[in-house]
């Protein structure tokens, strides 16, 4: 009985041994490296994605450079941040800082690169500006973060940071570029 045991261990290893040699056809591992190798098909959805993105990306480019000059032409000294709103603090606020909680009150008046005032607080009364759900005007929240109320800025932001494609449906036009103003008189 032990030698017969000992002899089907013995052929259940050699077969262990035999199966896992070189010779073995791992068919899961080849269709892995075939599929690693292969030349890589896009389709043409992906195609139409990647050609509208650079498209998009020359647009934006362009609107950048728009601003950038509208800047230089005033000899404004605005810093532009990575996402591309040009920002100028003209005035050091002492107040309350904004932090991405904050509900923001402000005074401004927003100009269009070509001088056309399409909001002035004076006017069409102060704005409020709730930080951490602010939809419309993006850009003004990334140029209101960490100022302090009393600041007075001024701020260019390109259309894909404000109201995009469509505008605002009444005063601000499709893709325009925004100038504000601003004065914040509270933080909440």
């Amino acid at each position: 009985m032990r030698t017969k045991l000992h002899t089907i261990l013995f052929l259940f290893i050699a077969i262990l041994f035999i199966g896992c040699g070189e010779s073995h056809n791992n068919h899961y591992a080849i269709v892995l490296r075939e599929k690693r190798e292969a030349p890589k098909v896009e389709s043409k959805e992906s195609k139409v994605d990647e050609t509208l993105l650079k498209a998009n990306q020359v647009i934006n480019e362009k609107e950048i450079q728009q601003i950038k000059g509208y800047v230089e032409r005033r000899n404004w000294k605005m810093t532009q941040l990575k996402v591309g709103v040009f920002v100028e603090e003209l005035e050091k606020g002492q107040g309350e800082i904004i932090n991405s909680n904050s509900i923001v009150k402000l005074d401004c008046k927003i100009v269009l690169l070509d001088e056309k005032i399409v909001f002035d607080s004076k006017k069409d009364g102060e704005r409020k500006i709730n930080m951490g759900k602010e939809q419309s005007v993006i850009g003004l929240v990334y140029a209101l973060e960490g100022k302090a109320v009393g600041s007075k800025l001024r701020v260019a932001i390109p259309s894909f940071l404000a109201y995009g494609l469509i505008g605002d449906g009444e005063k601000i036009p499709k893709r325009a570029s925004l100038v504000y103003e601003i004065e914040i008189k509270d933080v909440n």
